[in-house]
């Protein structure tokens, strides 16, 4: 990213559209903080910006969740959709061209559709900023006023999450076609947008080797306070939602081969964890491990501990729990994939293993080198600032709006 700042948006003319594929707010997981996030930057770059969301049973829209000047419905409309998953979705998946994931977010009614479209054309938009690949599901439905710059904001490489998945032997030829279906229509819309946004170094590699266009490095940056570490012995924790595959997967491996060599070493240890849609009974029964579900609120749940645990072994993309984590002064034990996205500068200093033994050799670690860890926490925080320190996002926005 350059170190000059280029001065307002004067490159942009008219209002701007965030479509986005759940509300920012609240901001339940890390997609609606990223999407929050951009919301912000364009707001303190002084953009008028209006936003179209989707509804779905896992994001549902409450207006009342939203901050000024986006509480009013002249600033901010929804688009319900049925995303649920139904049995007999399988026959139009299997006679369609179409990803599952991308026609779960075909599902809105016509009337829903000529509402939006009414707000939607009744502006002219300078900018159109379609916030991650499922937003694009209805790209083609709406007609814009004039001729608006479209831009892509990728969260990720969607295709990876699902290709690294693992899934029964039994359903693998479907998991396989949709991986293959669902890549042909990232590609496809990489190439009809007029500018694609990348969080990560990793992600803009990919796809600019794919695509013939501008592509930006936008990191998501959040306005995260740093909080004093606890007292007491040192507590791990972890958060995330349990009905995302890799949250899951993580999970389960770091209950099964990382914790019993924790707690081995160290009989005393605590791993708190928290996140909506946790199975009944999860994790009872396993020593020093508090499943807490939902909380109402990340930050103060993660100030109330010390170390961060990323477990997941697939998917794409920064972790926004582990940005945050950095921000706020905890140290992080990721696995490789948990830091993909993530800069050198900022990998080095928090700890990396992949295989349970040397993960848990880190988490051990942290928890006998309790006068040793708070500096090992400001050197992460300060590395994780130059990354995603927000007048250096502000700055970068800036310079994407003015090429």
């Amino acid at each position: 990213m350059g170190n000059v700042c280029k001065m307002g948006a004067a490159g942009l003319k008219g209002k701007v559209l965030l479509i986005c594929s759940k509300p920012p707010f609240p901001s339940l997981d890390g997609g609606c903080k990223a999407t929050a996030s951009m919301l912000w930057l364009l707001s303190d770059c002084e953009m008028e910006v209006d936003v179209l969301t989707f509804s779905t049973y896992k994001h549902g829209f409450f207006l009342e969740a939203f901050p000024a000047p986006w509480n009013g419905a002249d600033r901010c409309w929804v688009l319900p959709m049925d995303t649920r998953p139904r049995l007999w979705d399988v026959w139009p998946f299997l006679f369609s061209r179409l990803s599952y994931q991308v026609l779960r977010f075909k599902r809105f009614s016509k009337r829903e559709q000529k509402q939006v479209q009414q707000r939607v054309g009744s502006n002219a938009y300078g900018l159109v900023i379609w916030d991650g690949l499922y937003s694009r599901a209805i790209y083609g439905v709406l007609e814009f006023a004039g001729s608006p710059k479209h831009v892509l904001r990728i969260h990720n490489i969607e295709h990876r999450i699902e290709r690294f998945a693992k899934v029964p032997a039994i359903f693998r030829f479907l998991f396989r076609r949709e991986t293959e279906r669902l890549a042909e229509f990232e590609l496809e819309q990489w190439g009809q947008a007029d500018e694609i946004w990348a969080m990560t170094e990793l992600d803009l590699g990919e796809v600019t080797k794919a695509v013939s266009k501008r592509v930006e490095l936008l990191p998501v940056p959040l306005k995260t306070e740093k909080r004093e570490l606890p007292g007491g012995a040192i507590r791990f924790f972890h958060i995330g939602a349990m009905d995302w595959m890799p949250n899951r997967e993580g999970l389960d491996w770091l209950l099964e081969r990382v914790w019993p060599l924790v707690v081995e070493a160290c009989p005393e240890a605590e791993l708190h964890l928290a996140g909506r849609a946790f199975p009944e009974g999860y994790a009872d029964g396993i020593k020093g491990v508090v499943v807490h579900g939902e909380v109402e609120d990340a930050e103060v749940f993660s100030s109330q501990h010390h170390v961060l645990v990323v477990p997941v072994r697939s998917g794409s993309g920064v972790r926004i729990k582990t940005v945050e984590a950095g921000l706020q002064g905890r140290m992080v034990v990721s696995t490789l994939v948990g830091a993909d996205g993530l800069p050198q500068s900022v990998r080095s200093k928090l700890l990396e293993a992949s295989q349970a033994k040397p993960f848990a050799a880190a988490m051990i670690w942290c928890f006998r080198h309790t006068e040793e860890l708070p500096t090992k926490v400001s050197e992460l925080r300060e590395a994780m600032f130059e990354f995603a320190g927000w007048d250096r996002a502000i700055c970068t926005l800036k310079n994407a709006l003015n090429p």
